[in-house]
């Protein structure tokens, strides 16, 4: 019923040409705040002049202004009629702009300020129709909620007509932007960029050009920057140029800026010029950082061919200078590979005190389910980032052309005090941590090259190291408690590896180290001290004393303090001793003994030892230590004689282990067990029968 008034009203006001009656219908069209009235209410002010009465020219005021300060007249009423307020003529084949909401604030609100006067040229440009505007709803909303703070409603609503009339509003569905493209600026920067792109413009004017260049796009300015650039020329084809360049040129602009903030600083400055060879004849030209005060950061990288000269320049906007110069790096690097790498981590640590020192950077990337870690270190905190991030990419996608570096000692400690404990596939060859700092504690060290390293007195504990190059290097007195050495590269017969060095439940290497005499007692007694009582450890031992009384000396009495020690631990032996026909009483002396600390004793005679399962077992000497809770830490140790030559061996070789404990096995099994109640006599004399 009132949209049949309305239409009535507005039919008879196109067809009135009586003074009186126009005023009357206008006045009553004053009363219904509707799309279609407000729009021609509007058309009438616009033309004021073409109304002759006085009165008329009155009444289109007064109705205007009852129907734009109705409570119901909001930017929401007119984003919901774009149809009705929107120019149905627009034709124009000017350059096509996004005119950011900011700029027609500054146009609209303030007055004899710089950026008024910068807006107000712009907007000129708009007026004169050499510039076809576009903006979005959120930049209106913003616009019209500041015009009513700082004015009132009906002066909002007022300027969203003009607006309306003179701008297209672009439109974009929320649902179909993907917003991971847009890490680093807001939801209003993204949609209007999206509204950029979608209708094709030409480019974006706003005072908030940095915002709008960590977006992506490459058409963006500020108002000073756009009309320094267009100059006098003001023509649609002057303007179409001067927007292409828009983002070359504001790229130059900060540069200046940038230099200007750092003539003073000279280690600060952000282009370089290595000439970083890459792979397949690639190298990286040269890379540049461009700051600004709200960290926002250009990066460019350009590779050249070093044969055909070609080159790839790629470029990036990011909040972060590395975040900035790695995505510039990696659109580079997508000219030469497909890019299917991810960058899991960055670490960095100051080798020298002071914002000047060396930093070490350690970057970890995974490609191909694998992870691959690499490490610079450089006085340029971003060269130490890129140069790291450069030698990954040459890792995964050319591992052939890829030549790690030798770390230095301080590379790798000062990295494991920032927490850091993966250091696998690294080469250390060269590190002497005897005098440093040496706690490398839980480190991840698989595949790792320490050949010729001094690792003496290192806290290695819980370190995983399988796989790693210990060839020639020195790990006396290293603590490798827990630590996993599987596979480990060692040179023959390395005995760093049981000068004074703690390895308690370590995983061990299969290996086997030919050792005789006192050196061989030495390395047993010492293993036998680290044994953890926590752990499922026993010790399986057999003993020839057919010949002599080997106890009794100093080096015998020395290893009995460390079997007594080991019985006051809670760690159970079992002696099997291999007695001459007619034992004497230091045989007994010795047997009682050790019966009565608590080692479990059986006997032997040499005859039956000669031959047991078909085996002459009668001059063995070996100490077996088992570890049920790691049985990669079990060990046996054995003296071997040939005639008067003596030989032997301490073997962490699963296979050893298990032969020597199926000897044991088997003289325990043909001995006759000790009691401490029985009288020892009385069971020596059953030994040869």
């Amino acid at each position: 019923m009132e949209n049949t008034i309305i239409n009535g009203l507005l039919a008879q006001l196109d067809d009135e040409q009586d003074s009186d009656r126009r005023a009357e219908i206008i006045r009553k069209l004053g009363e219904y705040p509707e799309p279609q009235v407000i729009k021609k209410l509007w058309d009438l002010r616009n033309n004021l002049e073409s109304e002759s009465d006085d009165f008329v020219q009155y009444e289109i005021k007064l109705s205007l202004r009852k129907v734009t300060n109705h409570p119901s007249i909001n930017i929401n009423f007119f984003l919901d009629n774009l149809e009705v307020f929107q120019s149905k003529n627009n034709n124009s084949q000017a350059p096509k702009v996004l005119i950011d909401a900011d700029l027609m604030e500054e146009f609209l609100l303030r007055n004899q300020t710089t950026l008024n006067r910068e807006a107000t040229r712009v907007m000129g440009l708009v007026l004169e129709g050499k510039i076809n505007p576009y903006s979005g709803e959120m930049g209106l909303i913003q616009i019209w909620h500041s015009m009513k703070n700082l004015k009132s409603q009906e002066y909002a609503n007022r300027s969203i007509i003009e607006l309306l009339s003179k701008i297209n509003v672009g439109q974009v569905n929320l649902k179909e932007i993907d917003l991971e493209k847009y890490p680093n600026v807001n939801l209003t920067t993204a949609i209007q960029v999206e509204i950029a792109r979608k209708y094709s413009l030409a480019g974006i004017i706003t005072i908030r050009d940095r915002e709008f260049i960590a977006s992506g796009s490459p058409f963006v300015g500020s108002p000073s920057l756009f009309l320094q650039s267009l100059g006098k020329d003001t023509s649609p084809a002057s303007i179409e140029r001067t927007l292409k360049n828009l983002g070359k040129a504001a790229m130059e602009n900060e540069k200046v800026k940038l230099n200007q903030l750092l003539e003073n600083e000279p280690q600060k400055n952000l282009f370089f010029e290595d000439n970083l060879l890459l792979f397949q004849g690639w190298k990286i030209e040269n890379f540049e950082i461009l700051c600004a005060n709200n960290n926002l950061t250009a990066a460019t990288v350009i590779l050249c061919n070093t044969k055909t000269q070609e080159r790839y320049t790629e470029s990036a906007f990011k909040k972060g200078s590395v975040d900035a110069l790695f995505t510039a790096f990696n659109e580079a690097l997508a000219h030469l590979v497909e890019v299917k790498h991810t960058l899991k981590s960055i670490y960095v640590a100051n080798l020298t005190p002071g914002q000047q020192g060396a930093r070490t950077v350690k970057v970890v990337v995974e490609y191909d389910g694998k992870e691959v870690i690499t490490i610079h270190t450089h006085e340029n905190i971003l060269k130490a980032y890129f140069f790291a991030y450069v030698k990954a990419m040459i890792a995964v996608y050319a591992p052939d052309e890829y030549h790690p570096d030798i770390h230095s000692t301080k590379e790798l400690t000062y990295l494991h005090k920032i927490g850091e404990r993966d250091f696998h596939g690294l080469n250390f060859s060269q590190v002497n941590l005897m005098d440093g700092e040496a706690n490398l504690s839980d480190a991840k060290l698989m595949g790792c090259n320490f050949s010729q390293a001094n690792l003496s007195r290192v806290n290695l504990t819980n370190a995983d190291l399988t796989g790693a190059d210990l060839s020639h290097a020195n790990l006396s007195k290293a603590n490798l408690t827990g630590a996993n050495l599987t596979d480990v590269k060692l040179d023959e017969n390395n005995l760093t590896l049981l000068d004074g060095t703690i390895l308690t439940n370590t995983i061990m290497p299969e290996i086997n180290i030919e050792i005789s005499g006192e050196s061989r007692l030495e390395k047993v007694a010492q293993l036998l001290k680290h044994i953890d009582p926590q752990s499922q450890s026993r010790i399986l031992a057999i003993h020839s004393m057919t010949d002599c009384i080997w106890w009794d000396n100093p080096l015998g009495q020395k290893f009995w303090e460390v079997n007594e020690e080991l019985i006051k631990r809670g760690i159970s032996i079992q002696r099997v001793f291999i007695l001459p026909e007619v034992p004497t009483p230091k045989h007994l002396q010795v047997i009682q003994e050790q019966l009565n600390s608590g080692i479990e004793v059986a006997l032997i005679c040499q005859e039956k030892a000669k031959d047991v399962e078909g085996y002459p077992w009668d001059d063995t000497n070996l100490l077996i230590s088992e570890n049920l809770s790691v049985p990669r830490n079990s060990f046996t140790a054995r003296r071997i004689m040939n005639g008067q030559t003596e030989s032997g061996y301490i073997s962490y070789q699963t296979r050893v282990v298990e032969t020597d404990k199926s000897i044991f096995k088997d003289l325990w099994e043909k001995s006759e067990k000790l009691s401490t109640q029985a009288n020892i006599q009385e069971q020596l004399a059953n030994l040869s029968t």
